[in-house]
Formats: C-alpha cells, structure tokens, sequence
C-alpha cells in the first residue's frame, strides 16, 4: 500500500497531517524576522584612535600601521581599510559574512591590548565600534526652529545632551552623527601681548583652571542617628567666575584670567553646517551596527519619536528628513501585494481550464497549505522574511499547484475515458502518476541542491532562495500524494449521461457544460495534427532547436548587460560635489546652495538635508511616493545632472541611492576599484591620474570620485634644542604652546543647567594668521638663574611642506580608491572590461589594482553563478537517472534547458533586461521547471511502450504528449500568470522584481512551446536504439 492509497482509504488521517503542518506553519510565521534582504552583510569593527598634534604621516607610521599589522591575523579577517589623517586614524576590519561579531570584538580588544604598549604616550585609548567608521545613517533626523533667535547651537546643544542618548537606545543602532554646529563652549581668548606682559604662559592658564574649578567628595560625617555626605564644591559656577581665576602673584597683585585673555560662553567655530529644506538645522543620523536589521531600528524610531517630540522644548521642531527603510518597507509590501496577485490569476486560469468550482479545490487548497508549512522551513533554516524569500513564495504560487494538477487531472482522465468512480479513478490514478510527481519534486528540488553549498555574500543570498522554493516544492509534492487523490476520491462526483452506451462520464460540475472544453479539443486536436506532421521531419526540428539555442547563448554572452542589480527608483536622490581641498564651511555653503536650488526644482521633491562637511558636502532629495509621480528617479537625475555638471568651480555629480547590497558607506557608486602599492605615495597619486584621464576619456564614467586628495601645506615645526636647552625651555612645553595658540586646547569643563560645556583656550583668529605672529608667543624659560620670558621665534624655525589630507590602506597597503556611477546605457560588466584593459595597459609594475564595493560583489555573483549552473545541471541530470534507472532518458528531458533559458535571455533583450542576481535567479528556476514537461512526456512514453509493445515509438511518444498536453498547458499557464504581475510590478523595487517575471514568463512560454514538439522528435532518437531492439524480438 503507498502513501497515496493510505490516505484515500484513510482521509482523516490525510487531513490530520495537513492541519498540523498548517498550524506549525502559522505558528513559526510569527517568529519570523521582516528584512528587506538575507542578513548577508559582512560583520565590520572599526577602530579609531586619537593622537592629538599629529600629522597623516605621522599617524600612519606611529598609530596605524601597529595597529594593522596586529590586527590583520584575526580569524576570519576578509580585508581591513584605513584612514590616516591629522590627529586621526580609522581602521576598518571586514569580516567574511559567517564570522560571530561579537567573538570578533573581543578578539579585537585582546589584539588592541597587546600592542597598547607600542602605541605613544600621547595616543587616547582606540574606540571599537561594531560598525564601519564611515558608515552612512540608514535615517537622518532634522532638529531645526522657526524662532530666529534660536541658533544652531543651542539646537546642537539639545541634540547633544538629550537626543543623542535617547536615539542610542534604540537596539540595533551603532552611533549618532550629528553635523550642523558644534555647540557652545566657553571660550578663554588668550591675547599673547598681554600674556607676556604679565609673564603668563599657556600652561599656566591650562593649571590654574584644572586646579581651580573641582568638584571632589570629601566623605561624611556620622552622627548618633544620621551621616551626611561632605562634598568640596570648588567648580566654576559662571562666566564671571572664569574671569576671576587666579593665574599666579605679581609682587602685590593677582593676575587673573581676565587680565590675559577674554572670556565668553559662545557658539563654537562651525566645522559643518545642516539645512533641512533650505533653513538652518541639525541633522541627526542614525548609523547601523553592521549586522542589525534596518526595520527594526525604524519600527523603535517610530514608537519613541511621539514622547521625544512632547517633549521638544518650545519652538523647537523633530523630523524625519531621510529615512532610507522607506523604500525597503514599501518593496517589501509590494511583494505581499504580488503574491495575493498571483494567487488570483492561477485561481482564474485553474477555473478556466477546469470549469469546475469542485475540481478547482483540489489544486487551489494547496496553495495556502504549502505556503503557510513553507514558513516552518524559514524557521527552522534561521531565515527570514525577506524580498528574496517571500519572491521564492510568490514563484512558488505558480509552482505547488503543478503536482496536485497532474494528480487531479490522471484520476479526472480515468473517470472521463473509463467510466470509473472517483474513488476507483483515484485509486488507479494516484498509482500510475505518482512516479512522475516524485520524479518532477526531486528534480526541482536538485536544482537548488548545489546553492547550498556556495559561499560568499551573492551565495547565501541565493541559498535562501533556492530553499524557500525548493522547500514549498517538496511540501507540494507531498500534498499531491497525499490530501489531493484524497479530495479527489470524496470530492470528485460523476455527471451521469444518457445511457446510449455510457460512453462518457464527466464531473458534476456548478455548470453543467465545460464551456472550455470545446476550445481546449480545437487545440488538442490541432497540436496532434502538427505534431505527426512535424515527426516526419524530426530532424529538422532538432536542429532548429538546436539553433534556436545557439542564438539564445549568444545573445546573453554578446548583447546582454550584465550588472549586480537593476538600478532601482529607491524614492530619492543623493547629490554631492567635490570641492578643492582647503575650503572653509562658509565657502562650501555657497555652492551647495546653489545645487539646493537646483534639487528645489524637482517637481516630485518631498524633502532635502543638506550636510556641509569635509571633505564633500551631500544633499539627500526626498521624492514623493512612487503612486504620486510618472517619472522615476534614473529620469528626475538624467535631467537634473546637465545642471549640476554646469555649476563653475566644483565637480557636482547626482545618483541613486543604491541597496544595502552596495555596502552602506557614504559613497554608494556603481563601480568601484582600488589601487595599491609598496611604492610611494607621489608614484601612487601619479598612477591613479593617469588611470583617471584615461577612464575619463573612454565616457563610460561621467564623473569619478576619489579619496586621493590633494596636498595641503603644513607648518612644520623645527626646535633649536641647544638654545631651548641654553634658555631652560623643554620641547613638551613648545607643543603645548602651539597647539593652545593654533588648535586650542580643551583644558577643563563647564557645568550649566545640569548640562556640561567644554572649555578651550586658544588665540583669537585675528592674532595667528601668519608665521609672524610668532613673535607674540612666549614661553617661560630660565637665564642665569633668572626666570624669563622667552619669545617662540628666538628658539623655532617654521618650514613650509606639502602634506597629504589623509592617507589611505587597503589590506595594509597604501591604496586609492576611485569610484563612481556609470553612463547611461553602460553595464557595470563592459566598465569592468574596460577598466582591466586601460589598468593592464597604463599601470605601472609594483602597482595592482582590485575591485571593491559593489563591483567586488558582482564579480563574486559572477563566478558563483556559473558554479551554480554548473552544479545544478549536474545534480538534476544524476538523480533523474537514478530515478528513470537510465542514462539516457534524462538527456532527452534537459534537451528542453537550453531552449528554456535562450526564451528566457531573448525575452530580456527585447524588453531592456540585464543579467543580474534576480534574473539569473529565474535562470536557476526554469532548469527545474521546464524539465518537469520532459519527464511527464518521457515517463508517459515509457509507461505505453511497456503496456502495449507493438507501438512505434512516434506512435508512443505522440499519445503520449497528446495524454500530457491538458496538465503541461494548464501548469505552464498557472506558472506564467503566477509571474504575471512580477512583469506588470510598479512601486518600490518593481525593476528587480520585473526581471524574474520577464524571465520566468518568457522562458516558461517558449520552453514549453519547444517542449510540445522537441522532446517527442529527441526521445525517437534518442531512445530508438533501445526501443526498436526489444521490438524487433517481439
């Protein structure tokens, strides 16, 4: 007894088994995480660490470069970035995408540890932070007012001290950038004429405000019944109390503060400014631990942004200026809205074929039963919810449907041709077709087997994928073996004709005339007549198959853009410009205003942000809702770019926001690669110039970015140590000197309102704009056992050099990066062609170049894809053979693959499609698909043949495809319209969505189309040596 009688005989426990895998399905539904893609990205720690006063280079060899070297031989290491610039340097260690992010953090701090000791005096403790230190917010916040006496810096202030701690709360979030001011400080302006006057130097000013403004707990005093605490409370209260420190006694009078420098609590010197739709604001970004879920960190903005607006004090305003999950929330429900689509249109085309609301159940129940068990699987593999396993539910529509077709319509053909009641029709349909469903399960299923076994980013991607389908196969398969011979026993009931010879038998049907029917006999009766015809010249139809296939191939190697996702409307724009280096806020603000102005025009904005910061600034342009607009936003940027490039003096540049899948830095460009070297800087910055012009010249890259920089001049400073030494002046005194008189110096804190303030010490800007004004600082110094004032320019020289802004690593080498968005109509895969041509042609020895970003993970899908196929026509060519025990039949049946796939790339061709991760995706899908028609006819062949061996073969394969037409014509269609609206997708992420229906669809429609005739004339040929043998014994 097999599994389908059991449950004919036994249909409670039929549906017993059915309930429970719907209710553990729906269950598991509710664990289940929404994300817009696999969690794929590469765990990244960044490691920041300060050396206050030192140059790029200096950081580099002192800071960076221990750090690297210590840090390379962590396990799972994939790559590690730096940056070397003043003061600062900012390693980045990318992990490959299994690695524990938290096992990789404390192995960070253990190897940060060991090598503190190498690392200067002066260098601050390394900041380790789960996330990429240039990162980009997923949301920007806008905090801005409408009352003009209301500054930036008390915005800053508040966003500082109360909204920064209340949006790092939030789970999932790795810091808050705030740009737009920097806040009020007290400021101590040092007046150097004064300072010498009364022989006050920096370091004295720098002592006295540390030692007189403390706030030290002294303990308690206990009594007989209660202790009281006893704090010494010596803090600084005001402004007023600033000016009245004590620096030191001059013979009978006290030098205070406010003798040698002016004092005030002001807004401290802009380092960048915000403006949200055109007024001045705070932006506050939201950065993303490298591993945490977008939505997530969205759904918690959204619950505490009502009691974080309350509480705003007056006149202040909280907004949401640019929140990137928009686009991933609003994909993610058009995708919800495709699968109740699909689910509509194979409803109709069920009811079409069957005209049967009974007949119509059988197949139709399966849909929900497979896809609710299907959540089990997610949840059990660790997966979630997301666009790539939800487009595999929507495929799978189309899909769960076949076996219970198949199963439904052998018993209906048993009951029709023979006479036979459901429950014996069942018994003997469910017997003859059960080979052939397990058979066309398997083989779907082996086609995603060899996904499971790539690696890398693209990989996992594609194994969640192929398991959410393959796993709503399997559950579809079984379905049809059990519950559907089921329904069809005791659901099924006979229409009982006049007695003339009860010659036919139909289903009682809500309608008593198929009115298909007649239509779909037409059509049969037609396909019969054509294929006898065509049988006569087999020959030929192989061989325009095989052209046909030649054509397909071509046109996807030669004419097909290839790239690592379609470029998607995503709802906004991001616009930036590089500036020449050495420009001050105020002069940038006058060109992103214009390019403020430019955006402005868009017919369709929602919002803008602005960020005026070095070393580029960026404008985010909000569109309205995709319902809302007829343009998207690759139109809105193509017209918008013209102006942009017309702007005099800077290099503006407009694109799209890419997905999470480019990587999430501030720079999110379409191609972009990496130059290094052991050479020096100067021969680096010379090479990637070259490679510039040129890549400029072949009009494939509009603009390019780099991080390479140009030089800034730097003061560098040289001490006469024998005079410094002559005159009792020691160098750490000359360094604290400088940088209170250039930088300025933090050198205590202010406490106001319950709020703390730094408080700096510097020089006016007036009194230090040129090496001259050296003359006006003085260092304290002894001669002749006399304590004396000592001007800075009796014992320094200052000498001019060109220095980098920053420079930069790539796996510890020093690297340039070059990046930037494609022309129209060119294909990420021709920017990579040409770039290793020019880079083989121009670059020199000792310099390499190497792919990153989204064109290294392009290159990875690349190689990943053709190892797929590869594997997956392997794997179904083996277990059809197991299943047919023979080696032939199973080249007979992926005779259709090829046809199939060249339907498929011609289909792309003429609508504009590429070859990216979604449409090979639908590539994959169609090699299990389309294989399904072969064995349904082979097997069927088979079955005739050994039942009635005085056949010919063309006479066994024709009944045979004639036998099979109904169920392939009825699940192609159900696949088809399945994928229907995929191919009419509008919204949020309709391009990618569009290339798997186009795909699916058009190589549904031509495979099977080729099926019908191609396989009948292969198996003659194929199998007429084996077949015509055993006939000729008989």
């Amino acid at each position: 007894m097999n599994l389908s009688e059991l449950c004919i005989r036994r249909p409670v426990l039929s549906i017993v088994m059915t309930l429970l895998m719907v209710i553990v399905g729906a269950v598991s539904y509710t664990y289940l995480q929404l994300r817009q893609f696999p969690q794929v990205e590469r765990p990244i720690i960044s490691v920041t660490t300060t050396y206050e006063g030192a140059s790029p280079q200096i950081v580099e060899s002192r800071i960076t470069k221990p750090l690297e070297s210590a840090l390379a031989g962590i396990e799972g290491v994939e790559f590690i970035t730096s940056i070397s610039e003043s003061e600062n340097s900012r390693i980045n260690l990318n992990f490959k995408p299994d690695r524990d992010i938290d096992a990789a953090a404390s192995d960070v701090r253990e190897k940060i540890g060991r090598v503190r000791m190498r690392l200067p005096e002066g260098a601050r403790d390394s900041l380790i932070k789960k996330s990429d230190a240039d990162a980009a917010a997923i949301i920007y916040l806008a905090l801005s007012s409408d009352n003009p006496e209301i500054g930036t810096a008390e915005l800053y202030d508040y966003a500082h001290h109360y909204l920064e701690n209340e949006f790092e709360s939030i789970g999932g979030v790795a810091a808050i950038e705030l740009f737009g001011s920097n806040g009020n400080m007290v400021h101590i302006w040092l007046d150097p004429v004064k300072m010498a006057a009364y022989n006050v130097t920096t370091h004295e000013v720098s002592a006295a405000l540390r030692q007189q403004n403390v706030h030290i707990p002294a303990g308690r005093l206990v009594g007989d019944n209660r202790e009281v605490m006893v704090t010494t409370a010596a803090n600084l209260k005001s402004i007023k109390e600033f000016k009245n420190v004590i620096l030191h006694r001059e013979k009978d009078y006290l030098v205070k503060l406010e003798d040698v420098a002016r004092v005030d609590f002001s807004p401290a010197e802009d380092r960048s400014l915000a403006r949200f739709n055109g007024k001045p604001a705070i932006s506050i970004g939201l950065i993303k631990k490298s591993i945490a879920n977008p939505l997530q960190i969205a759904e918690e903005l959204d619950a505490l942004l009502p009691a974080v607006k309350q509480n705003l004090p007056k006149d202040f305003k909280l907004a949401i200026a640019y929140d990137k999950t928009i686009y991933i929330d609003q994909s993610l429900k058009e995708v919800y809205k495709t699968f109740f689509e699909a689910t509509g249109f194979v409803l109709v085309i069920i009811l079409l074929f069957l005209w049967s609301f009974r007949a119509s159940l059988v197949p139709l129940v399966t849909i929900p039963i497979c896809v609710i068990s299907t959540f089990t699987l997610l949840y059990i593999f660790g997966f979630s919810l997301n666009t790539l396993t939800l487009l595999a539910i929507v495929l799978a529509i189309g899909l769960v449907v076949d076996d219970a077709i198949v199963m439904m319509e052998n018993i209906y053909r048993y009951m029709d041709e023979e006479g036979l009641s459901p429950l014996e029709a069942a018994f003997k349909g469910s017997k003859e077709i059960s080979f052939a469903i397990i058979a066309m399960t398997l083989t779907l299923a082996a086609v995603y087997a060899p996904i499971a076994l790539s690696q890398g980013v693209i990989g996992k991607m594609f194994t969640e994928f192929a398991l959410t389908l393959a796993g709503s196969v399997i559950i579809s398969g079984f379905v049809a073996l059990t519950l559907s011979p089921m329904m069809c026993a005791h659901l099924l009931r006979p229409h009982k004709l006049p007695e003339e010879g009860k010659k036919r038998r139909r289903l009682n049907t809500l309608l008593e005339v198929n009115r298909f029917d007649p239509y779909y006999q037409k059509l049969e009766n037609g396909y019969g007549v054509l294929l006898r015809k065509l049988m006569s010249v087999k020959g030929m139809v192989v061989g325009a198959a095989i052209g046909f296939s030649v054509v397909g191939g071509i046109i996807g190697a030669k004419f097909l853009p290839s790239e690592l996702t379609p470029q998607e409307d995503q709802g906004l724009i991001n616009a930036g410009a590089m500036i020449p280096q050495g420009a001050t806020i105020q002069y940038m603000s006058q060109y992103v205003a214009e390019m403020e102005r430019i955006l402005q025009e868009i017919p369709e904005l929602s919002s803008q942000l602005s960020t005026i910061v070095q070393p580029s600034p960026l404008i985010w342009t909000l569109l309205v809702d995709w319902k809302d607009r007829k343009r998207s936003s690759l139109e809105i940027i193509e017209e918008i770019r013209p102006k942009l490039r017309a702007i005099p003096g800077i290099n503006a540049y407009a694109s799209p926001g890419r997905t999470l899948l480019s990587g999430g830095g501030k720079t999110e460009e379409s191609i972009q690669f990496v130059l290094q070297t052991t050479k020096s800087q100067s021969e680096l910055d010379a090479a990637s110039e070259i490679l510039e012009r040129a890549l400029r010249q072949e009009r494939i890259i509009p603009y390019l970015i780099t991080d390479r920089g140009e030089d800034t001049q730097e003061y560098i400073v040289e001490i006469n140590r024998d005079k410094a030494g002559l005159l009792g002046v020691d160098v750490a005194t000359i360094g604290e000197t400088f940088d209170t008189f250039v930088s300025g110096r933090r050198v205590t804190d202010f406490k106001k309102d319950s709020e703390q303030f730094d408080v700096v010490a510097s020089v006016a800007t007036d009194q230090k704009r040129s090496p001259n004004d050296l003359s006006n600082m003085f260092v304290k110094g002894r001669f002749r056992d006399r304590e004396v004032m000592v001007p800075l320019s009796n014992i320094v020289t200052l000498k001019k050099e060109n220095i980098p802004i920053q420079i930069n690593h790539y796996n510890q080498l020093r690297s340039v990066t070059l990046s930037g968005e494609l022309a129209p109509g060119i294909s990420l895969g021709q920017a990579v062609e040409t770039f290793e041509k020019l880079s083989a042609e121009i670059l020199p020895e000792g310099i390499r170049a190497e792919f990153s970003g989204e064109t290294k993970k392009f290159l990875e899908a690349r190689y990943t894809i053709y190892l797929i196929f590869g594997l997956a026509l392997i794997f179904i060519y083996l277990v059809m053979a197991a299943q047919f025990e023979s080696f032939v039949d199973p080249f007979i049946i992926m005779f259709t693959v090829p046809l199939s796939l060249s339907g498929a790339l011609i289909t792309l061709k003429l609508v504009g499609g590429s070859i990216n991760i979604y449409s090979q995706i639908g590539l994959i899908t169609l090699i299990g698909l389309i294989t399904k028609h072969g064995i349904l006819i082979v097997e069927f062949s088979n079955q005739i043949l050994d039942k009635e061996k005085n056949l010919t073969l063309v006479e066994a394969v024709t009944r045979a495809a004639l036998l099979r037409l109904r169920p392939i014509l009825m699940t192609t269609a159900a696949m088809v319209l399945g994928a229907v609206p995929l191919v009419i997708a509008t919204g949020a992420g309709a391009e990618s969505r569009r290339q798997i229906g186009w795909v699916v669809a058009g190589g549904m429609m031509i495979g099977t189309l080729f099926t019908l005739f191609v396989i009948p004339a292969v198996y003659t040929f194929l199998s007429s040596r084996r077949k015509r043998e055993r006939q000729e014994e008989i």
